[in-house]
C-alpha cells in the first residue's frame, strides 16, 4: 500500500494511534485510544480519512454519556446505540 498523503511505499497498516476528538455536540472533548492507523516512513503515524469517518459516525450513533473522557476504539464500538425514536 502507498501512503495516502505522500505516496511513499511500504506503509504499515497495523499501527494504533491515540487521538483527541470533539464530541458531535461540541460540548466536550475525549481521548480515544488505540485507533487503527497507518505508519508512513515519511509522514509518521496518522489516521486515514476512512477511519476518521468511522470514528465520527460511531460518536454520533453511540450513547457515551456514561463513558469517561478517555476510552479505547474497541470500547467505542461496543457502546450502546442511542435510542433516537420511542416506538410504542
Amino acid at each position: 500500500m502507498d501512503c495516502l498523503w505522500c505516496n511513499a511505499l511500504n506503509v504499515e497498516e497495523n499501527e494504533k494511534k491515540d487521538c483527541y476528538w470533539i464530541m458531535p455536540d461540541g460540548k466536550r472533548s475525549i481521548k480515544i485510544l488505540q485507533i487503527p492507523a497507518i505508519n508512513c516512513p515519511e509522514c509518521g503515524i496518522y489516521v486515514s480519512d476512512h477511519m476518521n469517518q468511522k470514528v465520527d459516525e460511531a460518536l454520533s450513533i453511540h450513547d457515551l454519556s456514561e463513558y469517561p473522557e478517555e476510552f479505547t476504539y474497541d470500547q467505542l464500538l461496543l457502546a450502546p446505540v442511542k435510542q433516537l425514536f420511542n416506538w410504542k
